[in-house]
């Protein structure tokens, strides 16, 4: 073993950390708040071995609830509402990280058609009340962003030439066909970024004072770079339950795998494909916000023991693929957190008898989702609009996103030659007219730090 890949799960005031090669498995754990106590639990994982890299799941330090700081928000669309935007959001979180919020004229329609001409002049004025009111970061949202993010760039330029301490967030750097969904994601985004300057800061130091590289865990289960995650902290959000997914794969040796997450209070649903985990957008987030993010799709089973495990063993019973049992305990301490995990073992075991022999129960020693983040791979998720007349068309297009796609995983660490397109879909979109498209595409690589054989190097 020539260098080491560790998985650290950074929540609830404490770090764990597990080494994974082969099959060995080490762990430790440290209250998180100290960086030389994380220096050393790392330094300890690998004691014989240099460590090329360390993987984070910060998800729980990116809590908008807890780190997002208040911002304010502006709408560019071709004709503002006559009663103005209402009385906010309905979620709690984003009316509590909404400062301000205003609309400008502007915006495009989904094939890229200019609706209406951008108003600089009322853009800035929105951007000065920010500044003067101490707010930090905008969020820009533009109605037909994904099929032309003309607008939003300008908005960009015009507000850091005016107001270069004002940090903005744009929506279709975000991603996702809903306007609300889409920008819901960019105002946690624009909320986040002061967080994560730190926690990247953070958590990039720790690693290099291993001489390793820093990786961070995102919502689709991959991994990416400490840059993306400072652009883009909404990708780091609902990274633990990906993790876990990944870890219990990989414990369970498949590729391929429907996976129970037995808890405490019951068990939580998910798959994984290809080593990867199952994931949708435009589902719920931190507050229960829906946002046009990917993460990982988790169903919750709760109940007594005996009634979780006969509905995971019916799920199982359907599905094709094998089926892996996995204690997962997250963010208890102490006493709590062992009677919380004796009670997931009892869990997991329950539901795991009830399964047939191919099944696989996974007990791990260390944390689980720690486990997943050693094993993560780059990635990349794009979520696009196009459109396109003919066949030919559209498959040029599709390659072009890929190719974008593919140069993203690259960005995350992928060896040359290791990307791939793990899934390209255009959806014909038929509320619109004949030739619009709903392009998915996710991609993944090998990481460079990992053996052909996909050992840990």
């Amino acid at each position: 073993m020539e260098g080491a890949r560790i998985g650290v799960r950074l929540a609830a005031g404490q770090a764990r950390a597990a080494l994974v090669t082969g099959a060995e498995i080490r762990h430790a754990a440290c209250p998180s708040h100290d960086d030389r106590a994380l220096v050393r639990m790392l330094r300890g994982l690998a004691p014989d071995v240099p460590v090329r890299s360390v993987t984070w799941d910060v998800s729980d330090e990116l809590d908008p609830a807890r780190a997002g700081a208040p911002v304010a928000a502006v709408r560019v669309m071709p004709r503002l509402p006559a009663r103005g935007l209402g009385s906010g959001h309905p979620s709690p979180l984003l009316r509590a990280l909404l400062r301000r919020q205003a609309a400008v004229i502007g915006g495009h329609d989904v094939f890229g058609v200019e609706l209406a001409a951008l108003d600089a002049r009322r853009l800035l004025e929105h951007a000065a009340a920010a500044h003067a009111d101490g707010t930090t970061a905008l969020a820009v949202t533009a109605t037909g962003a994904l099929g032309c993010p003309d607008h939003e760039l300008a908005a960009a330029v015009l507000i850091r030439d005016a107001f270069p301490q004002l940090r903005v967030s744009l929506s279709h750097q975000v991603g996702g066909l809903g306007l609300l969904d889409r920008e819901a994601a960019t105002v946690i985004n624009a909320a986040l970024l002061g967080a994560a300057d730190r926690v990247v800061e953070r958590c990039a130091g720790v690693a290099a004072r291993l001489g390793a590289s820093a990786w961070f865990v995102a919502g689709d289960g991959g991994r990416i770079s400490a840059e993306r995650l400072r652009m883009l902290p909404v990708l780091g959000l609902s990274a633990t339950g990906a993790a876990a997914l990944t870890g219990a794969a990989r414990l369970a040796g498949v590729a391929d795998a429907v996976v129970g997450l037995a808890g405490a209070g019951g068990i939580a649903v998910g798959h994984v494909r290809d080593g990867l985990p199952h994931v949708a957008t435009d589902l719920p987030g931190p507050g229960g916000v829906r946002m046009a993010v990917p993460q990982a799709s988790l169903t919750p089973i709760s109940g007594a023991g005996q009634a979780a495990a006969a509905v995971f063993a019916l799920l199982a019973e359907h599905d094709q693929h094998t089926a892996v049992v996995a204690v997962a305990v997250q963010d208890q301490e102490g006493q709590d957190r062992a009677a919380g995990r004796g009670a997931a073992r009892e869990l997991a075991r329950a539901v795991a008898a009830r399964l047939p022999s191919a099944s696989v129960l996974v007990e791990p020693a260390a944390e689980l989702a720690a486990i997943g983040a050693a094993c993560t791979e780059p990635s990349a998720w794009l979520d696009t609009i196009l459109y396109a007349e003919t066949a030919e068309v559209l498959a040029r297009a599709q390659a072009a996103v890929e190719q974008r796609a593919l140069t993203l995983v690259a960005e995350s660490g992928a060896r040359l030659g290791s990307e791939r397109v793990v899934a390209s879909r255009a959806v014909p979109l038929s509320f619109l007219r004949s030739g619009s498209y709903r392009l998915l595409v996710r991609a993944g690589g090998r990481a460079e730090d990992v053996q052909p054989s996909g050992e840990p190097a």
